[in-house]
């Protein structure tokens, strides 16, 4: 072993989140670096296991299944579909997040091509067209290759559903590509964080918003009970024990309206398109790219921490 060997700072393993991070992917998260792959990847994962460890429908793109939606030339031949599917659910094998396309409402897709990153996000929005939003840091100098990029990613994305999901209707007028206005960095090399500080704004603020959903329908749920309880007809005396006359019986009045169902409680969230603030990020949500790293960095280190004490209680 080289001395540059056994000096080497140590691999950091984060079980929890199933992937282990280099010295090269930490020294990278310094001010002036490009971010890796695998700090993309391992800040995704924070991103899912912290607000959405449990849900189908919120999905976390890795960064080698979106370069193979990316990078792959659009072809819908039927040949070309089946490879692409099957190399598609090949990387998806730890997650299967796209084996049931139907289920998902939200995929963070991290783009990369000609040594920039950038955010595209897909939004189902039942029963209109899905919608995609394009979240770009590098706009005045890559909007139109980098849109191209995106739109490649999302047509695969599209393909390889449909092949896991033959009822899934796909077009040219099946989806919608929206570029979206958003804090611009100010150098070559933040793209990657912006990237991340996109993907967190928005998983805060949706996961905010999934919470504050469900505590309102379960509010109804117990509004129903109890207006059920209160409606509910008195039971019928004996017949020794009615009035005599035409005394009218009480009926029950608890009724459902049609107009009314029962909704997704995320509808609000995804589906309504009067909540698009809930897509917007602005300037008043950035987190200084440099401040972002360090916040990156304190994940890692935090999630190593956690790894190191479940193993020594073993």
């Amino acid at each position: 072993m080289t001395t540059n060997e056994s000096s080497a700072p140590p691999n950091i393993h984060c079980h929890r989140l199933g992937i282990t991070l280099s010295s090269t992917d930490i020294d990278a998260l310094k001010p002036g670096e490009w971010v890796t792959d695998d700090v993309i990847d391992f800040y995704f994962k924070y991103l899912k296991r912290k607000y959405f460890p449990a849900s189908r429908k919120y999905v976390y793109i890795p960064v080698n299944l979106a370069n193979l939606l990316t990078e792959r030339a659009l072809d819908n031949s039927l040949d070309h579909l089946a490879e692409l599917a099957s190399d598609a659910n090949a990387l998806d094998f730890k997650t299967q997040c796209l084996s049931r396309p139907k289920q998902i409402r939200v995929a963070f897709i991290p783009i990369f091509g000609d040594g920039h990153w950038s955010l595209l996000v897909y939004k189902s929005q039942k029963p209109k067209l899905p919608e995609f939003l394009h979240f770009n840091s590098y706009l005045n100098s890559t909007r139109e290759h980098h849109t191209q990029c995106a739109r490649t990613a999302l047509i695969n994305l599209l393909y390889v559903f449909r092949q896991n999901d033959p009822s899934m209707v796909i077009s040219k007028e099946s989806y919608k590509l929206v570029v979206k206005n958003c804090p611009q960095q100010n150098n070559g090399n933040d793209c990657g964080i912006f990237v991340a500080m996109y993907a967190y704004v928005l998983s805060a603020r949706l996961s905010k918003r999934e919470a504050h959903s469900r505590a309102s329908s379960m509010q109804d749920i117990i509004k129903r009970i109890s207006n059920l309880s209160f409606n509910c007809p008195s039971p019928t005396p004996p017949a020794s024990h009615r009035h005599n006359g035409n005394q009218r019986q009480r009926q029950d009045e608890l009724s459902y309206s049609s107009k009314n169902p029962t909704k997704d409680s995320s509808s609000a969230i995804v589906g309504d398109s009067r909540d698009e603030n809930a897509w917007k990020v602005k300037d008043k949500d950035v987190i200084p790219p440099d401040d972002m790293r360090s916040r990156i960095i304190n994940t890692i280190h935090h999630e190593a921490a956690a790894t190191s004490r479940s193993v020594a209680s073993l």
